[in-house]
């Protein structure tokens, strides 16, 4: 297929970061004493939820959400420039279409997490156009902003690009965008998203063959 430009979800599409952002985001529970499971981890992840509504679920209140956020932030950050390690294959991956096609990044991370990865894995070089959490504001994914504004910074038609992420809302996203998506099947990844996806690859590594 012959995109104008391809873009990218980051955490556990091109990073193995969602394991750190569990362990911070599990720290940050355990400080106010709440035990939060690996399952409840996923299936809150995997919806898209913002803090606040994790907070009001676990029995906490909205009162709490900036010094948890805080904490959690901190730690996060902490954790992704000690450890922060890329997909198997993502790199090559970037290195193979980097000057073939133009790239994007389209991620709900915050700028100072896209900041501690690039800090170990020189990420930024690889893309045109980043759009982190802060530019999306209230309209993050499945919301369509996110990618629109990466293809318009690119100066590409939504149509002509591919979106490759890992969750349901990446998915849907593309879809809302009217772009194509990929999804790369990850640690975290519900089958939801694999089955409604355009194309499916197991490996982010085994992208390139299926976008010809």
């Amino acid at each position: 297929m012959n995109f104008s430009a391809i873009l990218f979800d980051l955490d556990g599409t091109l990073v193995n970061s969602i394991d750190l952002y569990a362990k911070a985001m599990r720290e940050m529970f355990g400080e106010a004493g709440i035990r939060l499971t690996e399952e409840q981890f996923r299936t809150s992840y995997a919806t898209g939820l913002k803090l606040k509504d994790w907070l009001v679920k676990y029995g906490l209140t909205e009162a709490s959400v900036d010094i948890m956020r805080t904490a959690r932030d901190s730690r996060y950050v902490e954790l992704l420039r000690q450890g922060i390690e890329w997909s198997p294959g993502a790199e090559g991956l970037l290195a193979a279409l980097k000057g073939n096609h133009p790239l994007g990044l389209v991620t709900g991370s915050w700028k100072s997490y896209v900041d501690a990865i690039d800090a170990r894995l020189s990420l930024k070089e690889y893309f045109g156009s980043i759009v982190t959490g802060e530019a999306m504001g209230d309209f993050s994914k499945p919301h369509p902003h996110g990618l629109l504004l990466a293809a318009d910074l690119l100066n590409v038609k939504p149509e002509k690009c591919i979106y490759i992420g890992d969750q349901l809302f990446d998915i849907e996203a593309a879809k809302r965008a009217g772009m194509k998506s990929c999804c790369v099947n990850g640690t975290y990844t519900p089958k939801e998203a694999m089955e409604n996806a355009d194309m499916a690859v197991q490996d982010i590594g085994d992208v390139l063959e299926v976008i010809g």
